[in-house]
């Protein structure tokens, strides 16, 4: 109860991020992913609609928006366009309430990793929740970029209990399918690099691994139309060049390369002083993440995709920052 009313307590206290959020979904102001149509075509509205692949697959990440669709009130913005239908502000402020919790519950979850996990201090901890709320706005923090963080540091809580962590995963498939990309590549690098680590981990490699086999069946199965250079293995070296290129301009300096050096700067300080809850091999994410953007995305998108894998370094770096003791895993 005593957790509930300080998760409360918070959301109440950074509650003008969510209109922050709103009025950056509202109006525009930043490229995202529009998911408000799919939100109305779940609720039955006949101006809604089922968006291409990849985000028609993320149904449950646009479904936890679903009851706030009902419960916030209308919410009047200054200088609103007159021509927006009220059910495109409605579907867009769950969906800005959402993403607002879920920046909100990465930060929780991560303030309890710190804490059981690597036994810091609740000062120490809290500023470990705060590295990794700044984080998610390194993401598309308009779209539900937030939810798959907060799920992927979810996971990193439930390492311990295998049936849980399975569970997660398998519900991934309909969230989002970065969250078991982001956990599969990271647990299968430490389970090839150590027989400890395989030992202790070899279960949710494996249900991460077999959630990646799930949405790629999904996707086999289903077929839904859009970004279909993902499905092109003929296409890729295209894909690859082009993403260099973009990698190089102004823009794809500030989206794709600064966030993925501000991570490895992140992560090259959580193993210099003692090794142990994190592992030199978790390096390897980071370049494992790129690879995979350059491949499976295009232009400005691998920065947003590379910082999914934040919630493996944040606490390892505070822990480094504030000189704690790591405890014995």
């Amino acid at each position: 109860m005593r957790s509930v009313l300080w998760a409360l307590a918070l959301a109440i206290l950074l509650s003008p991020f969510f209109f922050v959020l709103y009025r950056l979904e509202v109006f525009s102001t930043l490229p995202r992913d529009d998911y408000a149509p799919y939100l109305l075509w779940l609720n039955g509205d006949a101006s809604g609609g089922i968006p291409d692949s990849p985000y028609a697959y993320r149904l449950l990440s646009v479904a936890l928006a679903w009851p706030f669709l009902h419960l916030l009130p209308a919410i009047p913005l200054s200088n609103i366009p007159g021509d927006l239908p009220s059910g495109f502000l409605r579907a867009t402020a769950a969906l800005s309430a959402l993403s607002y919790l879920g920046t909100l519950g990465t930060a929780l979850l991560t303030v309890r990793l710190a804490q059981r996990e690597a036994g810091l201090d609740l000062p120490a901890s809290l500023l470990a929740g705060a590295l990794a709320w700044l984080l998610c706005w390194q993401t598309q923090i308009t779209a539900i970029d937030p939810v798959a963080l907060m799920a992927i540091t979810g996971g990193l809580c439930l390492l311990r209990r295998p049936l849980w962590f399975s569970a997660l995963m398998l519900l991934s498939i309909g969230l989002n399918e970065k969250i078991a990309l982001t956990l599969a590549i990271w647990l299968a690098l430490r389970c090839l690099a150590s027989t400890e680590d395989r030992r202790m981990l070899w279960r949710p490699a494996l249900a991460a691994c077999l959630a990646v086999l799930g949405y790629g069946l999904l996707v086999l199965l289903l077929r839904r139309g859009g970004n279909e250079y993902q499905m092109q293995p003929a296409s890729f070296p295209i894909t690859i060049a082009e993403n260099l290129r973009a990698y190089l301009s102004t823009r794809g300096l500030l989206l794709n390369v600064l966030p993925t050096a501000m991570l490895a700067v992140i992560g090259w300080l959580g193993y210099r002083p003692r090794p142990g809850l994190f592992a030199r091999i978790d390096m390897l994410v980071i370049p494992a993440m790129m690879a995979v953007a350059l491949v499976l995305t295009h232009l400005f998108q691998a920065g947003r995709l590379v910082m999914h894998a934040a919630p493996i370094f944040v606490v390892p770096a505070v822990l480094a920052l504030t000189h704690r003791p790591v405890r014995a895993a």
